[in-house]
């Protein structure tokens, strides 16, 4: 098992990379480490790159991986790839935004403890674990669901700073 201790950069931050990455590729050493969320999360982990490739993370207390994370390992790359989860996107919809359906919407989610990601058109989204939760939701949201669109896709879920809280 290789060891690694530190992130050596982003492949999608940055273009100081871009040879050092085509370098690994042309040479056959680049890996590709596939890791949930809440791996990235993790500064102790034991995983395995795509090829089988055994390699343990040792990172400061506190670091979280981001997707496009690179590693190197004994002149070897990895690339960091986070998985697709489940999150519920939830609209309001058009002419119905208020100050109170805001706070009950903020509310609800809140005190399920769940990460928040709010996007430039002012969507919210949080991650789900399986699709019976939708119904839950969706039993929670009943006095306000009127004014709601929820839509349950698998992506890429990052949370917005200071948005990330524990999950129970």
């Amino acid at each position: 098992m290789l060891l690694v201790d530190s992130i050596l950069g982003n492949s999608y931050h940055g273009n100081n990379l871009k040879e050092k990455i085509d370098f690994a590729k042309e040479n056959n050493t680049l890996k590709r480490l596939f890791l949930s969320r809440t791996q990235m999360e993790k500064s102790h982990l034991r995983a395995e790159t795509e090829d089988g490739l055994e390699i343990g993370l040792s990172l400061e207390p506190g670091t979280v991986l981001r997707n496009g994370d690179v590693l190197e390992i004994n002149s070897q790359l990895i690339i960091i790839h986070q998985l697709p989860e489940k999150v519920i996107r939830v609209m309001i919809n058009e002419n119905e935004w208020s100050p109170n359906l805001l706070v009950q919407l903020g509310h609800i989610i809140g005190n399920r403890h769940r990460p928040l990601s709010i996007t430039s058109d002012g969507c919210i989204m949080f991650p789900i674990h399986d699709e019976t939760e939708v119904e839950l939701f969706e039993k929670l949201f009943s006095d306000i669901i009127d004014h709601l669109s929820l839509v349950v896709e698998d992506q890429i879920f990052v949370p917005n700073n200071g948005m990330n809280v524990h999950e129970h």
